[in-house]
């Protein structure tokens, strides 16, 4: 663990230092895993999260698969040689950054773009993160392209423009307006706390999937790297795709944790709960009553909040009912 976290470590100094540096310059990347680089476009939560800059993130899935970031150009190349039996995830890029919303105000986004090979042929499906619904104007996104490998030389997947448009997309906004995917606020006694469950459906055949709650003791600022919290995630159906569940533990460096060798191998059940927090700054992680002694709880929990729609959700519900508070 401590091996892997110093790992970590040294590829967002590098990372970082490359892209805050005045020297254009390329970065290879290699190795299962996530690999962080900075947005010069802005991080969201960055007091809760305490990644004030590196916020951008690549996921290679397996060890076949590389990529080269090139912060003078903007580009990033992937490449893998392997031929895949069927379509298979083989990486993605996170790009983050901030739009307009309906109401004129500046609010955190992130465009996430999943790689797939089928044989030797790539693909990729791209989506935003919002923290709320509705349309988005005046983007902010770090102008990334992103190629592959063709008979040809490289082909390019997605372009700068492309990757914003799916932020402002009046389509794609039309489709999650329409109530296919509901946050509701489900907070209790506690107003301080963040608490939202996620529907799956339109009107009265959405379907709750999935809980998540956010508590913590004291400000929002610097929140997880002291004092006691936690973020808690309920499966409120049994449905969910194990793919599903494995890859997010795999996004956030918990697919290694023993406690969570359950779920790994099986998937979430109805009503099952995946707890990472700390208490007076010694962190732990905890599936149903299995729990352990875990150091990388902070960055976990960090991880989540900012790289995933659910978690930039419930990460800017938090930091909106603290400011409140003060």
């Amino acid at each position: 663990m401590r091996l892997h976290l110093y790992r970590t470590i040294l590829q967002w100094t590098a990372l970082g230092a490359l892209a805050l540096s005045g020297n254009a310059g390329a970065s290879d990347l290699a190795g299962q895993g996530s690999h962080y680089f900075a947005s010069a476009s802005g991080c969201p939560l960055p007091k809760i999260s305490m990644r004030a800059v590196l916020c951008n993130r690549i996921a290679l899935d397996d060890q076949a698969t590389t990529a080269t970031v090139d912060t003078g150009t903007h580009r990033i190349h992937f490449d893998n040689t392997r031929r895949y039996g069927r379509k298979t995830i083989v990486g993605d890029v996170l790009l983050q950054g901030s739009a307009l919303d309906e109401a004129g105000r500046r609010v955190p986004v992130g465009v996430h773009l999943i790689l797939s090979k089928d044989g030797d042929s790539w693909s990729f499906s791209g989506h935003p993160h919002t923290p709320v619904m509705g349309r988005f104007s005046e983007v902010r996104i770090d102008p990334y392209l992103v190629d592959v490998p063709s008979e040809s030389g490289r082909r390019v997947l997605i372009s700068a423009d492309q990757a914003a448009k799916l932020v402002t997309d009046p389509a794609l906004a039309a489709r999650l307006t329409s109530h296919l995917v509901q946050v509701r606020d489900t907070r209790g006694t506690h107003p301080g706390d963040a608490d939202i469950t996620i529907f799956l459906g339109a009107g009265k055949a959405s379907k709750p999937v999935l809980r998540a709650r956010l508590q913590g003791t004291g400000a929002a600022d610097a929140l997880l790297a002291q004092g006691t919290w936690s973020f808690e995630l309920e499966a409120l159906t049994g449905r969910i795709p194990d793919q599903v569940v494995r890859r997010e533990l795999f996004l956030y460096g918990l697919s290694g944790q023993p406690t969570l060798d359950p779920l790994m191998q099986h998937g979430f059940a109805s009503r099952d709960r995946l707890t990472i927090g700390a208490v007076d700054g010694r962190g732990y992680l905890r599936y149903g009553d299995r729990q352990q002694a875990f150091d990388g709880a902070a960055d976990a929990a960090a991880a989540f909040l900012q790289q995933s729609f659910i978690g930039l959700v419930l990460g800017t519900r938090f930091a909106a009912a603290d400011a409140s508070a003060r």
